[in-house]
């Protein structure tokens, strides 16, 4: 495959959806693209708009708390997977809003309920730990209104 054949191919991959530095890496290292030649593929994306990591951050997050509900600790481990700077995380991180987070975790409470019935005693633990992988700190999960079945 030939230089301009690898940079077609590499733009389409980040015009599909938003993409990381990271994620490009990856998918050039599966073409047997490395060193400096990836480097100067990488700078070209970068350059013509192809590849912005800040942009990335903000779809991530925007995307996680939209679509999936995650909470903000599994939303920074995704990114900090990717390869993504923990200043440039924190700062979107910070610009989440409140009230829709606080919707979020009772909405996954919600659908918890759906499935597994009232909280109870018995399986208070069980939800805890849903809403922990889902991303949530145990001080989150606390400040939510539990309607628990005695």
């Amino acid at each position: 495959m030939t230089n301009t054949e690898i940079l077609s191919k590499i733009e389409r991959y980040c015009a599909y959806q938003d993409r990381c530095t990271h994620e490009v890496l990856t998918k050039l290292r599966s073409l047997q693209v490395e060193g400096t030649e990836a480097q100067q593929i990488l700078q070209l994306l970068k350059n013509d708009g192809f590849i912005d990591d800040e942009r990335y951050v903000q779809s991530y997050i925007r995307g996680k708390i939209n679509a999936k509900q995650w909470g903000v600790q599994k939303i920074r481990l995704g990114l900090l997977q990717k390869g993504i700077d923990r200043g440039l995380i924190n700062k979107y991180l910070e610009d989440i809003d409140s009230q829709q987070y606080k919707n979020n975790i009772q909405a996954v409470l919600r659908k918890w309920t759906q499935s597994h019935g009232p909280v109870s005693q018995e399986n208070i633990t069980k939800l805890y730990r849903h809403l922990m992988t889902k991303g949530y700190t145990y001080e989150e999960i606390k400040g939510v209104e539990l309607k628990t079945e005695n």
